[in-house]
């Protein structure tokens, strides 16, 4: 009976110690949205100016490189044109807001607007990958959001 208790004691110890070796509640993630997603314009008439803006926030508990793209897309899905391409760093938990506007001199069709944002994790590892930590095999290293615009 003592030997069994004693063992008892040391596969506690043993698991105590590995459970301290596990990052809890640690789910990197980044938010990409539009800033007043209601205002998005869904028409547009030509030569008149359009503004809106996104926002990308880092909860990736770790500096983060982030390049973003705006690109115009037809119902296709072909790339149309490129409208701004930009690269930010943030540390974790900060946010940056980007103000982007567009205007058209020529006809369109419906077309779509995507914003793809892009990561790299490289500029740091944050100090729960070193406990023991695998990459989620689901992790996105793109996030993108999207609207329509057609001619009125």
């Amino acid at each position: 009976m003592k030997k069994v208790f004693i063992a008892g004691i040391v596969l506690l110890a043993i698991f105590l110690v590995v459970l301290t070796f596990i990052p809890l509640g640690i789910e990197p993630l980044t938010e990409v949205y539009f800033e007043n997603h209601t205002q998005l314009p869904s028409t547009i008439e030509l030569g008149k100016t359009y503004n809106y803006s996104f926002t990308i926030h880092n909860l990736e508990h770790q500096k983060m490189r982030y390049t973003y793209s705006i690109d115009m897309y037809d119902e296709k899905g072909n790339l149309t044109d490129n409208l701004r391409t930009d690269e930010i760093i943030l540390n974790h938990d900060e946010s940056y807001t980007v103000q982007n506007s567009f205007e058209f001199e020529h006809h369109i069709n419906r077309t779509k607007i995507v914003v793809n944002v892009s990561k790299d994790l490289s500029l740091e590892t944050p100090k729960f990958k070193e406990k023991l930590w695998w990459p989620d095999p689901n992790y996105p290293m793109n996030v993108d959001i999207h609207f329509w615009i057609q001619e009125a």
